[in-house]
């Protein structure tokens, strides 16, 4: 069988920044004996990608990491490692309720984010909405009893509302809107349909600290996740973590997905920080959905 990988990268036009990209991508496949190429495809000279890690061919749960804006393979390295750590705290966390669940994670990257200033727009949540539509059905088709949770973080949380407005979230049973940049009303409004019919559920938190989030909503998509009818809201400020047995998660300095570290070496936590209230909660309710009887 042929490596698209390596057909790629075995490309002599190739330019030097999709080749570094596409290098990254094939570190952590190296790097990961479980990690799998599940997409592969190039947007012009854009390399896009998709790659699930824990035990995806016989996965019972899949949970899809959607990036925000300004995000694109340079990055994919510090998201790969988001959505291991994601498999690996959540079988921990299943386990410890007595699941057996197999577990997988999808770190996607297959879509073009834009830039703060495209991110008042739709277009790339729109483009970015379809192509997830796609990857959804092949993952429901291949695994037809699976639960597919998605966490869309910033932007992609609008990308989320474009998904369910075109009627593309058929597969998703939990989704969680992580420091929105908002939905526009048609997709809010398709949204709140879809959790009063319990199509999903979802969960919404922003961080109080978080000042980015509510310039994304200045835009074509004004709506906070937050707001919408039947959301589940829960917090980034730190506090305790329900159905951990006692835990308590660590509050989210900013908008940033990844923890970060100043220069006088003060640590600012990510969203996605292994600590963070944000990031624990979503570990619970992901253990919780694995512990359900799997779709009929």
């Amino acid at each position: 069988m042929v490596d698209p990988l390596a057909e790629a990268l075995a490309d002599p036009t190739l330019s030097a920044d999709a080749r570094q990209k596409l290098q990254n991508v094939q570190d952590v496949l190296h790097a990961d004996a479980q990690a799998r190429l599940i997409s592969l495809f190039f947007e012009g000279d854009e390399p896009r990608a998709a790659v699930a890690f824990g035990d995806f061919d016989a996965a019972e749960l899949i949970a899809v990491v959607l990036h925000g804006i300004d995000t694109d393979l340079a990055a994919f390295r510090g998201w790969a490692g988001i959505a291991q750590r994601l498999c690996a705290d959540t079988i921990r966390a299943s386990a410890l309720r007595g699941g057996s669940v197999r577990i997988a994670t999808v770190a996607w990257f297959g879509y073009d984010s834009g830039t703060h200033l495209s991110a008042l727009a739709t277009k790339h949540a729109t483009v970015g909405a379809a192509r997830l539509a796609g990857d959804l059905v092949r993952m429901r088709h291949r695994h037809p009893g699976a639960r597919i949770a998605v966490l869309a973080y910033s932007y992609s949380s609008t990308l989320f509302g474009e998904l369910v407005l075109m009627d593309g979230a058929g597969p998703v049973s939990m989704a969680f809107s992580i420091a929105s940049a908002g939905m526009t009303h048609m997709a809010a409004d398709a949204v709140a349909e879809a959790i009063s019919k319990h199509a999903f559920s979802f969960y919404a938190t922003e961080a109080s600290s978080d000042a980015t989030a509510p310039l994304g909503r200045l835009g074509a998509h004004p709506v906070d996740p937050r707001d919408i009818a039947g959301t589940i809201v829960y917090g980034s400020d730190g506090g305790p973590i329900p159905g951990s047995g006692g835990e308590h998660g660590e509050a989210t300095d900013g908008h940033a997905s990844q923890t970060e570290i100043d220069e006088r070496g003060e640590r600012h936590p990510g969203y996605f920080d292994p600590r963070a209230q944000a990031y624990l909660f979503a570990v619970q309710r992901l253990a919780r959905l694995a512990s359900r009887r799997p779709r009929a």
